[in-house]
């Protein structure tokens, strides 16, 4: 007898019109800006369009999705990297971006054939096979990585580390057992997270945007390890507590706020303060490694020092993206901390269906 597919579970979620306070997370590292971020980010806005037309296919979707800012994600947490490095970086953020984005309308179908489909296609590009012309997300991402491979020629075990990152992400993304929301407890959530929130994506793109080889660095010290999971969780968090509105109408289930409602029996309000204490927490468990690291042998050399200086980054340029970015605001007005309603947002899915309807 074949075992059915998983079907993928929902939490419970408050309601549209629900109003809560956020407050400010009191995060203390300072982000910075790569100096190139404006030039790249124009001329990413012209490069990367056609890939997002041909997904979306909706000029107004398409706009949407521009006018959110995600290549300057990259400007915000690679503010160091080599000039000739900055582009493929920011264009990963895209080509990231919206793999999460081709994923998440597929979590809760019982279907498991569409979420294997497009795996294999990614996964194709990834490993340098051409995807189809009806696949130009995947194709984003095979025309990104050439570039990447080719610098790190002189480092391949980052890229090796790199490539099995990205497959170990867009496996989890495929896989039904990992949207079992009504039962993840929060330490298994955060798990997941590392994978398919792009964690490890956005800690490889590290090491490459410095040029330096952290795998035996890694390997053999605790807390360098611990300043890195640490940025890798400040992206879960503190995107979890500001993207949650926008999470509700797209009924997506990935979010730290569900798993605190449902595991701490907690309401919305006070979950959020809870998501708000833990995202500071973490950053001082990030502050307080790093101080290991610097302090302990690995701290006198420049790779590992620079190393830790940019995972710092990633926390405070991922926190300053969340609160200017469209994607979760609906806004160009940058937001801290306030008064907020949950209020039914189209998609750009939804936007790309209902521009096709007025056509």
């Amino acid at each position: 007898m074949v075992n059915p597919t998983p079907t993928p579970t929902m939490v419970q979620m408050p309601k549209l019109g629900s109003k809560v306070h956020l407050p400010d997370p009191g995060l203390v590292l300072k982000p910075l800006w790569h100096p190139r971020n404006d030039a790249v980010e124009a001329q990413l806005a012209l490069d990367d369009r056609p890939y997002v037309l041909a997904h979306f296919r909706s000029e107004k979707a398409t706009a949407t999705y521009l006018g959110q800012r995600v290549p300057a994600y990259g400007g915000l947490c690679y503010p160091h990297a080599k000039p000739d490095r900055i582009y493929s970086i920011m264009r990963m953020m895209n080509a990231g971006t919206l793999m999460d984005d081709a994923f998440t309308p597929l979590e809760l179908s019982a279907d498991q054939r569409p979420r294997d489909a497009l795996l294999h296609r990614y996964l194709d590009a990834l490993e340098g096979i051409q995807p189809p012309a009806d696949a130009p997300l995947p194709r984003l991402l095979f025309d990104t990585l050439p570039t990447i491979k080719a610098q790190l020629a002189t480092k391949p075990r980052v890229w090796e580390r790199m490539k099995a990152g990205i497959r170990s992400q867009l496996v989890r993304m495929a896989d039904p057992l990992a949207y079992q929301m009504g039962t993840l407890t929060l330490p298994a959530y955060m798990d997941l997270r590392r994978d398919n929130a792009f964690g490890e994506y956005l800690a490889m793109l590290t090491e490459y945007a410095l040029d330096v080889d952290m795998t035996d660095a890694l390997a053999e010290d605790a807390s360098l390890r611990a300043v890195r999971t640490a940025a890798m969780d400040a992206v879960i968090l503190v995107n979890d507590f500001f993207s949650f509105r926008k999470e509700v109408p797209a009924q997506d289930s990935l979010n730290a706020m569900w798993v605190l409602m449902r595991e701490e029996g907690l309401d919305l309000q006070a979950a959020v303060y809870r998501l708000a204490e833990l995202c500071a927490r973490n950053e001082q468990t990030l502050i307080r490694s790093r101080d290991e690291v610097l302090a302990g042998p690995l701290g006198q050399r420049p790779d590992v020092r620079a190393y830790v200086g940019e995972l710092e980054y990633i926390s405070s340029g991922n926190a300053e993206w969340c609160v200017i970015t469209r994607r979760y605001h609906l806004s160009d007005q940058r937001f801290v901390s306030g008064e907020v309603t949950i209020a039914a947002a189209p998609t750009l899915d939804d936007i790309a269906a209902a521009d096709a309807r007025a056509a």
